[in-house]
């Protein structure tokens, strides 16, 4: 067994009893990581991170859970009027927790010659964290005393020696990026302001999925043994974005990468590498909805989809429609479950108003991830552009039903409701 899942375990087996129901998944996950059963650890990981979300939406928020799935239980937490509930770094591991499960869960290929997608120690080692993480905040919140071995000291944010300029604090506003709406605010109408709908579900869609800046730790939340990446790969989670690929990084920088992630300032006087150059770019581009020329060095690794995307959305910005969809296609071949790319890459059909062509892509999206509700309002605005107001009616509710906040009144508006 690798020396960087035991701790994991052995870890998982200590929480184990003192989770209630919980226990039978928890030990299920210990047992199937000692077999190397991957896929069946992540499922069980999302399994337990639902039942907590459950419990949390019916503690803390006095709410009945009802059917809502994880995506939506999750959502709930980055709410505007829940934000606090639960610390952000928290969130971003519930996120990779969610992410991976929702990998293993499906096949992700398409001919049966086709191969799947394999899961490995690599994904079940940055699962396993985040739900060690997730369970050891959650015991310390309900006072459930620990076993000493247990507890970890904090993880340093920062190289030995190096001095950083602090993260960046500044509020959404200033940074140019629109908050999150009220709760009971009212979303922009679908019907024939489609294609001002599209618009904005591209120009805003990657940034709104996960908060893009990090807060610092909270002093009471138990940190775990964690790799050098496991930061930078947990707001990667919450942007719900693949991380780089392995040659695109540089395990010396990670840390203080993951502190800066953010901020333009400090990321403009780190050592430009392919990981660095993209957070300089993807900050850029959330504040100032312009390219910045470290995309370029950010580009020039092979297979970095989170760059391809990036450089997909400037493109399409600029009404590129043939660069955008160049970009697109090699994130979604570097990354074929990036769904944010596959996603835009159907608003980029949409707004060069190819509409058969963005039907095909949404069509394909929806049946291979029908969780995805973002994908249903997109296609909710397109087929009300074609006038099919019964189907944009039953995806604008389906999205609503997914959790997508902007989709609720769409779906009141296309029922007939008051």
């Amino acid at each position: 067994m690798a020396a960087e899942l035991d701790p994991l375990l052995n870890r998982l087996a200590a929480f184990a009893p003192h989770f209630g129901r919980l226990q039978g998944d928890i030990d299920a996950m210990v047992s199937r990581g000692r077999a190397q059963d991957f896929k069946g650890v992540m499922q069980n990981a999302r399994l337990v991170l639902e039942a907590l979300m459950r419990s949390l939406v019916t503690e803390e928020l006095k709410q009945t859970p009802g059917k809502a799935m994880l995506d939506e239980l999750i959502t709930k937490f980055r709410q505007q009027a829940n934000q606090g509930v639960v610390p952000t770094t928290i969130l971003a591991h519930m996120g990779t927790v969610q992410a991976w499960g929702n990998l293993s869960s499906h096949d992700h290929a398409g001919s049966l010659q086709d191969a799947k997608v394999e899961v490995g120690l690599d994904e079940v080692v940055a699962s396993l964290n985040s739900i060690v993480a997730v369970l050891g905040w959650f015991a310390t919140k309900r006072g459930i005393v620990l076993d000493p071995a247990m507890r970890t000291p904090p993880v340093p944010t920062t190289q030995p020696g190096t001095s950083l300029p602090p993260v960046n604090q500044t509020a959404p506003q200033q940074l140019g990026v629109a908050p999150a709406p009220a709760r009971g605010s009212s979303p922009l109408p679908i019907i024939l302001g489609a294609v001002a709908l599209v618009a904005l579900l591209g120009i805003g869609f990657v940034a709104t999925r996960g908060s893009s800046t990090p807060t610092p730790k909270d002093p009471k939340t138990p940190t775990v043994d964690v790799t050098p990446f496991s930061g930078l790969d947990a707001l990667y989670a919450s942007w719900k974005e693949p991380v780089p690929p392995a040659s695109c990084r540089r395990v010396e920088d990670a840390p203080r990468l993951a502190a800066i992630a953010t901020d333009i300032t400090a990321l403009g006087v780190v050592d430009p590498n392919p990981e660095s150059s993209y957070l300089l770019a993807r900050a850029t581009f959330e504040r100032e909805r312009v390219r910045s020329p470290a995309l370029d060095k950010a580009l020039a690794c092979p297979n970095f989809a989170a760059a391809e995307n990036l450089a997909g959305r400037a493109a399409l910005g600029a009404q590129d429609f043939d660069q955008a969809r160049k970009f697109f296609l090699a994130a979604i071949a570097a990354s074929p479950s990036f769904l944010n790319a596959r996603y835009n890459l159907a608003l980029m059909y949409i707004q060069s108003r190819d509409y058969e062509s963005a039907k095909d892509k949404l069509d394909n999206l929806i049946a291979e991830t029908p969780e995805f509700g973002e994908a249903y309002l997109l296609r909710a605005a397109l087929v009300q552009l074609k006038g099919d107001a019964e189907s944009a009616k039953k995806d604008a509710c389906m999205a609503a039903k997914l959790g997508v906040e902007k989709a609720k009144a769409e779906c009141a508006k296309l029922s007939g409701s008051p």
